[in-house]
């Protein structure tokens, strides 16, 4: 074979090669993208006859069960089968999501000076350990899932050894329809709950010496 009629040889197999590429990346573009999901509860204002104080509170990231540490929404079918919603996600990582909503309803009980994250600038004076228990909407037969948030607070002095004092603080929400936007709407609700359960008994917590 010529050098010309090799130039040619490799000319078209890198335009066979383009037009490939071109195709698969058309399909890629057709898949839909993932709807993705924020949870805005309705934090109320935490009753407290506890007196608010000029000290600090770190909220630390919860540890999560296992998968429960993703953005996936995530799904417990009969038989202990573990699984997430196709084409839904949340808008940040489980984790950081709740730590970021239990930050707000403490922020609002007026209890501590400051409530921040565990990367936050400030020193603290207590700390807010997290375990994220639940999470999941859990379907027991065809029909609609009963949403479980599940939160696990334990406080003490950043200074002492131990901690000072813990509290679950769980709910249940079943949800009207087994659709999406019901199910979103049903997590929606039992964080909620979960949230308000959580700051009025970390506010009324002993703290650690």
């Amino acid at each position: 074979m010529s050098a010309h009629a090799a130039r040619c040889a490799l000319l078209a197999a890198a335009l066979a090669a383009s037009a490939l590429a071109g195709c698969i990346g058309g399909l890629r573009s057709n898949v839909p993208a993932p709807q993705t999901y924020l949870l805005e509860p309705r934090l109320a204002t935490v009753a407290t006859e506890v007196a608010g104080t000029h000290e600090n509170l770190q909220v630390l990231v919860p540890r999560a069960a296992p998968g429960l540490g993703t953005d996936a929404i995530a799904v417990l079918r009969p038989g202990g089968r573990f699984d997430y919603y196709l084409g839904a996600r949340w808008a940040a990582a489980a984790p950081a999501m709740l730590q970021t909503l239990v930050i707000d309803s403490l922020r609002s009980s007026q209890r501590f000076a400051l409530v921040e994250p565990d990367a936050g600038p400030f020193p603290a004076d207590y700390v807010l350990s997290l375990e994220l228990r639940h999470f999941e909407a859990r379907y027991s037969d065809d029909g609609a899932p009963t949403i479980q948030v599940t939160l696990i607070a334990s406080i003490g002095r950043r200074s002492a050894s131990a901690l000072g004092a813990s509290v679950i603080a769980n709910s249940e929400v079943k949800a009207q329809d087994n659709r999406l936007q019901a199910v979103v709407a049903a997590f929606q609700q039992a964080t909620t709950e979960a949230l308000g359960k959580l700051a009025a008994a970390v506010v009324a917590m002993p703290r650690g010496s």
